[in-house]
């Protein structure tokens, strides 16, 4: 899963970046930075305190900083179209907006409405030379456009036309019919107000009032991207009491990771054992065969049945062996939608 820092030029994104991944910005490819944070999980955790096992693996997000273009009048430029393509490969946005303007001079409202505007354009654009193109094949009887496809790309015009995310409208968003386009608006956008430290100890909710969010309908969250820098470069077991001295009662990584798996509508299922605890993303409503597959695909081609024990009931008896006799676990079959926090073992035959 990818999701990508944007934002206009001195938003702080490479400031957030380093807070989240702890990685050099400065170490571009492709012309963006990139780092791969492990999704905190303390079930993850407490599974590999009972297991002791060889290796424990958590699931991880690659996070992007993707860099905007610098106007004359530096931070005011806008996303230019280049930039916005290299965004298209994106699961989801971080879209990091200036807050901490000691002169009171930074404008969060609208630098929030100026980068969502670019990016309604930039999906206008895809959707109205689709459909140019579409009546020009028509016109010389070339045309393979199907009048389902026409239908939603003229339904996702009029949401676009309308100044609307296409997230507004779910069931045109996720058309089937649409997903090669990759609309930008499609994709789940939290917006991440850059504070100073003086605003480390201030309620979110308040943070965003005062500068007129949210707009768009989009969820926001309020942080010292400076403070949580520091605190990345702290060793482990000092940041809990730095954290608490500033006021600050999240790690921004963690919010951005529940907001994140709330938004693409994520969870993770478990496997455990001496040799590896590990979690799993999969999307939620999976069913267990496909969840198998993420495991490997020879276990989804062979999938026979899944013993299934929830992490509370684990945990609660304290050990696999207790858990069994207890009758916790069982055996799902293909139509079993894993949930969240499954422990599991997949039974398969190849």
């Amino acid at each position: 899963m990818k999701v990508a820092i944007i934002g206009l030029a001195q938003s702080g994104k490479t400031t957030l970046f380093q807070a989240l991944t702890g990685a050099d910005a400065s170490k571009q490819k492709g012309g963006m930075a990139i780092g791969t944070v492990k999704v905190p999980d303390a079930r993850v955790d407490k599974l590999s305190e009972m297991y002791q096992p060889k290796k424990t693996t958590h699931a991880t997000i690659e996070v992007v900083e993707a860099h905007a273009p610098r106007g004359a009048e530096g931070r005011s430029a806008g996303l230019d179209a280049a930039f916005l393509n290299v965004c298209k490969p994106m699961d989801a946005f971080l879209l990091c907006i200036r807050a901490f303007d000691e002169e009171g001079l930074c404008d969060p409202k609208a630098d929030v409405e100026a980068v969502i505007a670019d990016m309604l354009l930039a999906d206008l654009m895809v959707v109205e030379n689709r459909l140019e193109r579409i009546a020009t094949d028509a016109k010389k009887g070339k045309s393979n456009a199907t009048p389902e496809e026409v239908q939603a790309l003229e339904r996702a015009k009029a949401l676009l036309d309308a100044g609307k995310l296409m997230r507004d409208e779910p069931a045109v968003a996720n058309s089937p019919l649409l997903r090669n386009y990759a609309l930008l608006t499609s994709r789940p956008i939290l917006v991440i107000l850059s504070t100073g430290d003086a605003d480390t100890q201030t309620p979110t909710d308040a943070v965003l009032a005062r500068h007129g969010l949210p707009v768009f309908g989009l969820p926001g969250f309020a942080c010292c991207a400076k403070v949580e820098e520091e605190i990345q470069g702290l060793p482990q077991a000092e940041r809990p009491a730095f954290r608490e001295a500033m006021g600050i009662t999240e790690p921004v990584l963690d919010v951005v990771v529940r907001e994140v798996y709330r938004a693409l509508g994520l969870i993770s299922f478990l496997t455990s054992g001496e040799d590896e605890v590990r979690a799993w993303t999969i999307r939620d409503g999976t069913l267990a065969p496909r969840a198998a597959g993420a495991v490997h695909t020879d276990i989804e081609k062979g999938f026979i049945r899944a013993e299934v024990v929830s992490f509370e009931d684990f945990v609660r008896l304290g050990s696999e062996a207790a858990a069994r006799r207890a009758g916790r676990y069982r055996l799902e079959g293909r139509e079993y939608v894993v949930q969240d926090g499954d422990i599991v073992n997949f039974r398969f035959n190849v």
